[in-house]
């Protein structure tokens, strides 16, 4: 008992921290590819022989591998975590460390680094063109997560229980959105196979029409979590009856966007590209599910 009670408090900051990481992660490198184009920098000579290109199946499923990312961020801090608690600027000093060994100084010559100026064959401009979405996100992520951890650690702030977990359920509501919009590239990179035509992928993600539609659907579904968590949790649906409200969601919504202002798909194109969305997202509110049980730290 006195041991699950110890590993209670690990296990909150770790979620805490995976959910911080994975959200702050996914929206500032999608800010990040919008502003500088990645699409197109990651095709250039030199670059291309280092970074994958954009649609390369590694890189669209990177940010669902984010959440182990950040398990290893919350027990890499745990053993700082009081030490920065207490500390006035906390949030100063963890971003520091990141600063410090995980973007300037890292040991080996990795982008953004004083090691990769050095001994890299990247430009100048490439390292620089990075500094800004690392720097951000790491700078977020320290204030967010420490915050959230007193809020969360702190008897006094008992009466505020309710705004927490109101704020908790968004944020995973947050992050179930962000890992749908994974399930929709993997659902669009189908289609385009299943149809068999050439197909300008960098040049259709740069499409504004398109891209915009991918945001309808992402506060379609961010607004639909949140919902689900208010009224249809309590009722206790099976799996496979919020999979198959998703679904319908998630394959209605970007077909009647096409419908107004690009060109309709076929329906079996529609039904796939909502399938993979539809499936992370029934998968990741019964995950929530499990870990609103009883014993909050």
């Amino acid at each position: 008992m006195n041991g699950t009670r110890g590993l209670r408090p690990l296990a909150g900051f770790a979620l805490r921290a995976m959910v911080v990481h994975t959200v702050t992660y996914f929206l500032f490198g999608l800010l990040a590819s919008r502003v500088f184009g990645y699409a197109h920098v990651f095709q250039l000579e030199t670059i291309r022989d280092f970074m994958r290109p954009v649609d390369a199946p590694f890189v669209l499923a990177g940010p669902m591998l984010q959440p182990l990312r950040g398990l290893v961020l919350a027990i890499g801090t745990w053993p700082l975590r009081r030490f920065l608690l207490e500390h006035r600027r906390g949030w100063l000093v963890l971003w520091g460390v990141f600063l410090a060994f995980g973007i300037l100084g890292t040991p080996g010559a990795a982008p953004c680094s004083m090691e990769g100026v050095i001994y890299s064959k990247l430009p100048l401009w490439f390292h620089l063109m990075g500094l800004p979405e690392i720097g951000l996100q790491t700078l977020v992520f320290s204030i967010v997560l420490l915050r959230w951890e007193r809020r969360a650690t702190d008897p006094a702030r008992a009466a505020e229980g309710l705004a927490h977990a109101a704020l908790t359920e968004f944020v995973k509501a947050l992050m179930a959105a962000c890992f749908a919009w994974i399930g929709y590239a993997i659902g669009g990179l189908l289609s385009v196979r299943l149809v068999r035509r050439a197909v300008d992928i960098h040049r259709a993600a740069g499409d504004a029409r398109t891209q915009m539609m991918f945001v309808v659907a992402f506060v379609v579904n961010l607004a639909a979590v949140l919902a689900f968590a208010r009224w249809w949790r309590p009722r206790r649906p099976p799996l496979w009856g919020v999979f198959l409200a998703f679904w319908a969601l998630d394959t209605l919504v970007p077909w009647a966007y096409q419908v107004v202002f690009t060109h309709p798909s076929r329906p079996h194109l529609a039904l796939l590209l909502g399938f993979f969305p539809a499936a992370i997202l029934a998968l990741s509110v019964r995950a929530g599910d499990r870990t609103a049980a009883p014993g909050r730290d």
